[in-house]
């Protein structure tokens, strides 16, 4: 594991989520979790481009083809094709990060790091066909959704 996935301050997680080590009481990589926490309430906000930031700048921690990459590359097309929608009214820029993110998910497990990917992925399908169905869409973290505070959005700033 490199230096930069550990990240002490992360808290444990409710239930036991893939990513999770019970035995050591630490993520495997608790710095992917920490952008986690932080990018899905950001995206849960509204907060697309922000929430974009924080799945992409730990991404680029991974070497590809890496369960890891996939799943964050995967995360950053979903917020930045939710920001085309929202933002812009851009559905064929929305559909076409939306396909790309399908890819990248399709091979990371059902449940990760504490997230429900298998519902993200039905969300993306449905959004292929229509594309308001991410209005208001909000994602899960332990089986709850989660909101931003200040907190999320200074860790967002500090990664520009």
């Amino acid at each position: 594991m490199d230096e930069h996935t550990r990240d002490e301050s992360v808290p444990p997680p409710s239930g036991d989520p893939r990513g999770w080590d019970a035995e050591a009481g630490a993520w495997e990589h608790a710095t992917l979790r920490r952008a986690l926490i932080h990018g899905i309430r950001l995206f849960n906000d509204g907060a697309y481009h922000e929430s974009h930031d924080c799945f992409e700048a730990e991404w680029y921690q991974y070497g590809a083809g890496s369960t890891e990459s996939s799943f964050l590359h995967g995360m950053t097309q979903v917020a930045a094709g939710t920001y085309k929608h929202v933002s812009f009214d851009d559905d064929d820029g929305m559909r076409s990060l939306f396909e790309t993110a399908l890819q990248y998910l399709a091979a990371v497990p059902d449940e990760f790091y504490g997230v429900d990917v298998s519902s993200i992925r039905s969300r993306l399908q449905q959004a292929l066909d229509d594309p308001t169905s991410v209005e208001g869409w909000h994602l899960g973290l332990d089986g709850e959704v989660v909101t931003a505070d200040e907190a999320d959005y200074e860790y967002a700033a500090e990664l520009e």
